[in-house]
């Protein structure tokens, strides 16, 4: 047995993930609505197969095999990734992965059909149900460890829970008090400039421009609508969806935006090492990191208003013929009064949304709270941190995919992702000169290929802590955000 051996068991495990991702893509976009039985079970059937052969006697005799000495730097690891899912599977029964596999794709149905009609009932049922068996694999990784810790693991293996609950702690003692001036000052800031009436294929199409001048290859790509935006894919074939707001472009664009960001990531890995972790991206605070950097500090920023501006009067003359730079700014950047739901939440009160899944997300899988109380504790939340009640279940608890996903413990990495960002967009802005530039002129080849020789070709070549602090000189600080939160909206609202 070798080295090579070792490789082909990985690249069968990589074909058997993607094929389930691009499944859930296929369901989320193009799937016909009773192929929701055939679809949940075609998932658990490779979900399964997956287990069992990450689990294999056989890949575990390969992995002895290998004298890791005698390994490269990408070799080693390949090698450190693998066995460190391999380990944690094998204490996780493959009838569990199973079950946990089915019951996602059936309460993803449920929770589509429980949101339209505003019926948390209908849905509590299956999402407790989902619950269970989320608190049977966290005990049966690590059972006496708090188990909404084993699951954020999950998601983000190398940046420590307890570096991640600082940072959310730090924000939230920041944060509160900015978003308290901000809503006791009075400025004239222009709020409505991409509001108008907009067709939905011309809407797409324009989005679709927009992405590819990011970078984001028709040839490689593709750009799709779905309920919940979001990215699949590989450094071959990337695909991403976005939704439409008919009467606001940006509920349209800035997810596109976002979405292009992790699709930009996902193809900036190096092709020569596809079908191995060596040649995926970093696990999700990594990847929100690229989302939240195309989209807050290059599409929000002022030099972008002024790329935008020309191309949506060129597009939609009627809605802005009389609209300006600072319009768009403004408009792009205000802290809003009504922040219910968190995809359309302001840049600011956006990781209040955060905090407030994951002290919720916390107590329910730990089992301080049951899913029968969700809705009331949410509409606390949000009124204590944002000063707003949902009027329905469908605008607060059931806003969000992620838990019918089984998603518990994913939350707070996209405040993570705005973070890190942040620091990233620091050492471009010292390593790139004046990239605002850039971005008023459309070039925004600059900052990809810094994010290219930075981040993305690194693959999972280094732990996510390490790879933040080779490419900042720091490890993962709340404080470059803070800085930039505060400067820009003290100079917007005047503060």
């Amino acid at each position: 047995m070798s080295y090579s051996d070792f490789e082909d068991e990985v690249k069968t495990l990589t074909n058997l993930e993607e094929a389930s991702k691009f499944l859930n893509w296929d369901e989320e976009v193009m799937m016909p609505e009773n192929g929701v039985m055939p679809r949940s079970r075609q998932k658990s059937t490779l979900s399964k197969v997956r287990h069992e052969k990450l689990t294999s006697d056989n890949l575990g005799e390969i992995i002895d095999s290998i004298d890791e000495n005698e390994l490269d730097e990408d070799q080693k690891a390949n090698m450190r990734e693998l066995k460190r899912e391999r380990e944690k599977m094998l204490k996780v029964p493959g009838k569990l992965i199973e079950k946990i596999s089915q019951k996602e794709s059936e309460c993803v149905d449920v929770w589509k059909k429980a949101r339209e009609e505003d019926d948390f009932e209908s849905f509590a049922e299956e999402l407790r149900e989902l619950v269970e068996l989320k608190r049977e694999y966290a005990a049966a990784l690590n059972e006496g460890e708090e188990p909404y810790k084993v699951l954020y693991k999950d998601y983000e293996p190398y940046l420590s829970f307890e570096r991640m609950e600082k940072i959310l702690q730090k924000l939230k003692e920041e944060l509160n008090p900015l978003i308290d001036e901000i809503q006791e000052s009075n400025p004239d800031l222009c709020t409505d400039a991409f509001k108008g009436s907009f067709e939905e294929d011309k809407e797409m199409r324009f989005n679709k421009e927009i992405a590819q001048e990011l970078g984001f290859p028709d040839e490689k790509g593709r750009l799709d609508f779905s309920a919940h935006p979001f990215t699949v894919g590989n450094s071959y074939d990337t695909r991403i969806t976005t939704r439409t707001k008919d009467n606001d472009i940006t509920g349209s664009l800035m997810p596109t935006i976002h979405e292009a960001g992790h699709a930009l990531y996902n193809l900036g890995v190096p092709e020569k090492f596809y079908g191995t972790p060596r040649g995926q991206p970093r696990e999700l605070s990594i990847h929100e990191s690229q989302s939240r950097l195309w989209e807050n500090h290059v599409g929000r920023s002022k030099a972008f208003s002024k790329y935008l501006l020309p191309k949506l009067e060129e597009k939609f003359p009627e809605e802005f013929s009389d609209t300006s730079v600072e319009d768009c700014y403004e408009s792009l950047n205000q802290v809003y009064d009504d922040n219910l739901i968190r995809v359309e939440a302001d840049e600011l009160t956006y990781h209040m949304h955060i905090i407030i899944r994951f002290e919720i997300g916390r107590k329910l899988i730990n089992g301080d709270i049951e899913v029968e109380e969700l809705p009331e504790i949410w509409d606390q939340k949000m009124e204590k941190y944002l000063g707003i009640t949902p009027e329905t279940d469908s605008e607060g608890v059931m806003q969000d995919i992620h838990w019918a996903w089984g998603s518990f413990g994913y939350f707070s990495t996209y405040t993570l992702g705005s973070v890190i960002s942040a620091q990233l967009y620091e050492k471009i802005e010292e390593d790139i000169e004046k990239p605002e530039n850039k971005i008023e002129n459309g070039n925004f080849e600059p900052i990809l290929n810094w994010l290219r020789e930075n981040i993305h070709k690194k693959g999972r070549l280094l732990k996510t802590e390490e790879l933040v602090e080779e490419a900042t000189g720091q490890k993962p600080t709340a404080e470059p955000f803070l800085e930039y939160i505060e400067e820009k909206y003290s100079e917007l609202y005047n503060l």
